[in-house]
Formats: C-alpha cells, sequence, structure tokens
C-alpha cells in the first residue's frame, strides 16, 4: 500500500499538525517539506483570511519561520500582522526584555512557544536551511556584555569592520561599561564612537569601554602606515 504522510489514516494524524513538523524537516529535505506545509496551510486554513485572535501554539510561529524561508511573501505578512493582533508583543522596560504572552495570561512567557517566534523575527530566504547545510563558520564575537543593564541591538561584521549598536537599560552618561571582543585579527585597533569610548588590544581579546549611552560603534583595524 502506497503511503503518503499528509494522510496517515492509521493513526489519525490531522494534516495541519504537519505546520510544526515540516519545520523540522526543512533542512534536510526541502521539496518534501515544502509539500508537507503547503498541504497543512491548506488544512489549517492559513491560505486565506486568518481567524482572529490566533489560537496559542507552535504551528502558527513555525509557519511564519517557513513563509520567510522560502519566500512567502503574502502568507509572512498575514501571519505576521495576525500574530501582531493575537500574541501580545510586550517590552518589559524593567528589564531590558521583548516576549510575546500568547494570550495565555501566565506569569511566565511561555518559552517554547517564544522560542519559535524570536526564531521567525531572525529568519529569511534560507537561513534555517543553512544552519543544517555546512558547519557555521567561525568568527570573532563579541562577548560579556553587561546585560541587562545593556543591551546590542546590532552586532554585524562587515568586512573587516564591526559595527555595534549599544541600547542602555537606562541610559547613564556619567557611567561607563565594557564589553570583549574575542577571535579578532590580533594588532591594532581604531574605535569610532560615543566621546570618550577606547579599545585595547590584550591577550584576551579586544577590550571596549564606553560612557553607558545609546550609540553607534565602529570598530577597524588601524590602517598600516
Amino acid at each position: 500500500m502506497y503511503y503518503d504522510p499528509l494522510i496517515d489514516v492509521h493513526h489519525h494524524l490531522p494534516v495541519r499538525a504537519a505546520l510544526t513538523t515540516a519545520f523540522y524537516v526543512a533542512p534536510q529535505q526541502s521539496d518534501e517539506a515544502r509539500r508537507l506545509f503547503e498541504a497543512a496551510c491548506r488544512s489549517a486554513r492559513l491560505d486565506g483570511d486568518l481567524d482572529l485572535p490566533l489560537i496559542a501554539g507552535r504551528g502558527v510561529p513555525s509557519s511564519l519561520v517557513l513563509a520567510r524561508e522560502w519566500g512567502m511573501t503574502d502568507l509572512a505578512e498575514r501571519l505576521a500582522a495576525a500574530i501582531e493582533a493575537s500574541y501580545e508583543p510586550t517590552w518589559d522596560h524593567d528589564r531590558g526584555e521583548f516576549t510575546w504572552g500568547m494570550g495565555l495570561n501566565e506569569a511566565y512567557p511561555r518559552g517554547q512557544f517564544n522560542a519559535f517566534l524570536a526564531t521567525a523575527e531572525a529568519g529569511g530566504p534560507g537561513r534555517w536551511t543553512a544552519l543544517s547545510a555546512a558547519p557555521l563558520e567561525r568568527c570573532p564575537q563579541v562577548v560579556d556584555v553587561d546585560f541587562p543593564r545593556v543591551a546590542l541591538r546590532q552586532a554585524e561584521w562587515v568586512g573587516s569592520t564591526l559595527r555595534l549598536n549599544l541600547a542602555p537599560l537606562h541610559p547613564q552618561p556619567r557611567q561607563r561599561t565594557t564589553f570583549r571582543v574575542v577571535g579578532a585579527a590580533p594588532g591594532s585597533w581604531q574605535i569610532a564612537g560615543p566621546e570618550g569610548a577606547t579599545v585595547s588590544s590584550t591577550e584576551r581579546g579586544l577590550i571596549v569601554d564606553t560612557l553607558l549611552v545609546e550609540g553607534e560603534i565602529e570598530l577597524a583595524p588601524s590602517a598600516v602606515a
């Protein structure tokens, strides 16, 4: 007998369950995962107007990951708007945390559901698949950030230049904060950023010292004379 994974008559598994199953399959078997996902979208009626409010769960968040993974722009936009309207996106400014309450009225945000939504926020075409396609390239890392006292809105290498965007929980222009960059090329580095910001190259990596204020910082190797 031919077995169709979309209709498991033995276990009576609803096709819409593949919304999340397809997420796990996608990095290994992209074509089969997309087939599962498209069938699940039809079963869950995600291919039309969405019923609001959305029910809390993994299915919709994982669907947003895959819609962005495969460039399904219309679906991604409709899911994102429905999530915005249903899942209580919330900034906790005292803790410096952004979470989704999911309409569950719980003391703490549901971790697994929030993990899928955070993945969707970081997602984009081919990003989920790329994680399993090959080992990630080693690159310098920013460490020892004094979170939640300060966070980074941006930490991006552009060529040999590291671009950072500091976001203190409570800016304090008379206080300072430090962090390290490990794995950067040895030698002399220069810094552009808030007044008085410094960078020093040590055996423990680059040590950045700056005022506790919002602002952009750029680190780049010093030009060789």
